[in-house]
């Protein structure tokens, strides 16, 4: 049997800038269409690794294949790949429809096929009104869905999304998630984006990269492993006693109370999985009277990411425990500042003021 190609298949590939390294031997296989996700602290090399997939930077060590094997910026992946930078800057003075149809022309497109893709993709972001208005005249998040139109025209199978809701108003992030999703029916659509309980519900897969290493990839299950957070609203306050209850249940690892609202951790890794955790929560509940009135999953993806991260323990650390880069500004105490941080008014009267001292002659080497 042969296997066949993947989508996105990348090999410990490395790269730096002078001596920093951005990407650390990273290894990412993609196999399917769908939509996963790219997180990770703010510069662990994710815009990085996404303009090393798009070609914009030369592989340096390593190797990345895509769409069956070929190299990032091939002439073979002219419209086949699409990348939505996480800042898109438009042209002010020159229609929406202008700019993008010369994008169409880059990739070879013209004429009424050009026009008709253009349409499609403002109308599926909701912009087709727009369509011979300059960007000056959009707001942020016009802008943004703007952007989000230029990476879909021309039907791609390869579709890099770097924060596509950001700064979005729910209604407007909406619609773009709808969209992402649908997307990933036919093409493999990766997005980057920090808001991860909005990324939970969107994604199939997700990849987290801290350092320039790539430190979890896989199923969003697997990744979260085996503790799922849900929360719930009660038709009515439960007492301590029924609380101890429902934490007593075996595959309950822990629940926290603010009046109707419950969240629960729940154990997936029995026989059964998720669904055997959540029908004894379920059981419980319904055996206390108390059924629930709304149930949604928690930020099990923002839990597995701190911890994988370090950043939970980062920020649950004392102030002592602090090494002395990670101290603030304020933290450092009147014998911490140096010499240049001293004010006016902290100066002993035994310390002449520079303003009373004669000036110095300039020399022609100060001029």
């Amino acid at each position: 049997m042969i296997d066949s190609p993947s989508l996105l298949k990348i090999e410990q590939l490395s790269h730096r800038f002078g001596d920093k390294v951005a990407i650390d031997h990273v290894d990412w296989k993609l196999d399917q269409c769908g939509v996963v996700g790219l997180v990770g602290p703010n510069g662990a090399g994710k815009t990085t690794l996404f303009s090393l997939i798009a070609g914009f930077l030369r592989v340096q060590g390593g190797s990345i294949e895509v769409l069956g094997g070929a190299a990032p910026g091939s002439r073979s992946l002219v419209s086949r790949v699409a990348v939505m930078p996480q800042d898109a800057i438009f042209a002010r003075d020159v229609s929406i429809v202008d700019q993008m149809l010369f994008l169409r022309a880059l990739d070879g497109v013209t004429g009424t096929i050009a026009r008709q893709e253009v349409v499609a993709a403002l109308e599926s972001v909701g912009l087709a009104d727009q369509l011979d208005r300059g960007a000056a005249v959009l707001s942020h998040g016009m802008g943004k869905r703007l952007g989000v139109a230029q990476a879909i025209l021309g039907s791609p199978e390869l579709i890099l999304l770097d924060e596509p809701t950001a700064g979005l108003d729910p209604a407007n992030a909406l619609q773009v998630r709808e969209l992402i999703r649908s997307l990933g029916k036919d093409a493999l659509v990766i997005v980057s984006s920090h808001n991860l309980l909005e990324l939970q519900d969107l994604i199939d897969e997700v990849a987290v990269i801290v350092a320039g290493k790539m430190v979890a990839s896989g199923p969003i299950d697997e990744v979260t492993g085996s503790a799922r957070r849900f929360e719930l609203r009660l038709g009515r306050v439960i007492s301590p006693g029924e609380l101890q209850q429902i934490l007593d249940e075996e595959l309950v690892r822990g629940v926290s109370q603010d009046g109707t609202q419950l969240t629960v951790d729940l154990d997936a890794s029995a026989d059964g999985g998720l669904d055997a955790a959540l029908d004894q929560l379920l059981h419980r509940l319904l055996k206390l009277a108390a059924a629930p009135r709304r149930l949604r999953e928690g930020a099990s993806l923002e839990e597995a990411y701190l911890r994988l991260t370090g950043e939970s323990e980062q920020a649950a650390a004392p102030l002592d425990d602090r090494t002395e880069d990670d101290r603030t500004e304020d933290d450092r105490t009147e014998d911490d500042r140096t010499e240049d941080d001293r004010t006016e008014d902290d100066r002993t009267e035994d310390e002449p003021d520079e303003s009373d001292a004669p000036a110095a002659a300039t020399t022609s080497d100060d001029r």
